[in-house]
């Protein structure tokens, strides 16, 4: 009589074997996956090559957009550089109380002469004060009428350090120092223009700063906007893709690699404006700061700057492209 054969469920063994028999998960090859991208780099240029027209205007739009903020910085950059090495000598001038006499003064004068920070003082007597008064305002005989001399003594402290932008704020440290000195009404740094230089310069830094965030938003919406109709262009493909199961990385791919070819070739063509415009107006441009400072000479983007503006606008053009597509792919489904 032949058994009948066993109805309980499968054994340890039979399952053990039946993994064996399970398809395992493919190893991770770091050189295929380079292989991959460098093929969707190199067909997402070759797209744009076949539209040549449309790719030549937005790269331009956005070389244009790019070039703004890079010329203002480099004009930003060149007057820092003058300015910079525009050194003359400053004077501190001290106004003293009325009341104060020859022989505090004079001690005042020494005390300030020995001090580290002060190359010389220039004694100005209340007579002398008077007499360079007279001689530049020409009201002699009005002057002479008057009972006594309205003018105070008067110390010209001239600083060991020349005045720049970088030592400025010691000297007016060192200005306020000399006004709180014991006899001394008013202290006065002959650096005003230094000051409203560097005025000028904060603002332009900043507005250089607002311009650039305000470009690079524009930018970002230009390639946006290029990467949208790409998108919906190829829609039906994308629309195949997710049939075979693409996933969306996939999908997303050689459009992030058109936004980076856009960005890059922008801020190419931006550099290329750039360094063209800085060599067209460097001639005149010496010629004009020779009349007013020797040994200038126009400063344009470095090897290090090119490289920056370069990786900035090839990611501002990866992250313009990758807000749209990954915008649009999510609304493209399959029916």
């Amino acid at each position: 009589m032949s058994q009948k054969p066993s109805r309980r469920g499968a054994t340890r063994q039979s399952i053990k074997a039946t993994k064996h028999n399970w398809p395992t998960r493919p190893s991770f090859n770091i050189g295929q996956y380079l292989r991959q991208h460098q093929g969707t780099l190199t067909e997402s240029f070759m797209r744009l090559v076949n539209y040549p027209l449309a790719t030549v205007m937005t790269v331009m739009v956005i070389a244009i957009a790019l070039s703004l903020p890079g010329g203002l910085y480099v004009v930003l950059k060149n007057v820092q550089s003058v300015t910079d090495n525009w050194e003359q000598q400053s004077v501190i001038t001290l106004y003293l109380f009325p009341q104060v006499d020859d022989t505090k003064a004079l001690a005042l004068s020494h005390r300030l002469s020995a001090r580290a920070d002060v190359a010389s003082v220039d004694y100005v007597s209340k007579e002398e004060g008077l007499r360079y008064f007279e001689r530049s305002s020409g009201y002699e005989q009005v002057l002479s009428s008057l009972p006594e001399n309205p003018l105070p003594i008067v110390l010209k402290v001239v600083p060991k350090e020349a005045v720049n932008l970088q030592s400025l704020s010691d000297l007016q440290t060192l200005r306020d120092q000399l006004a709180a000195q014991s006899g001394v009404e008013y202290a006065e740094l002959d650096a005003q223009w230094l000051q409203r230089l560097a005025n000028i310069l904060s603002f332009g830094q900043r507005f250089v700063y607002a311009l650039s965030i305000l470009l690079v938003v524009a930018v970002l919406l230009i390639v946006g906007n290029t990467i949208r109709m790409a998108v919906e262009s190829r829609r039906d493909e994308v629309l195949v893709m997710k049939l075979v199961g693409a996933t969306d990385s996939y999908i997303r791919r050689p459009f992030l690699y058109m936004g980076f070819w856009f960005g890059i070739l922008g801020g190419f063509f931006a550099t290329v404006c750039i360094l063209l415009l800085s060599w067209w107006v460097s001639a005149p441009a010496e010629r004009l700061i020779e009349l007013y400072h020797g040994g200038f000479q126009l400063q344009t983007f470095n090897a290090g700057e090119i490289v920056l503006c370069l990786t900035i606008s090839s990611l501002i053009g990866t992250l313009g492209a990758w807000i749209a597509v990954n915008r649009h792919i999510t609304h493209i489904e399959l029916q």
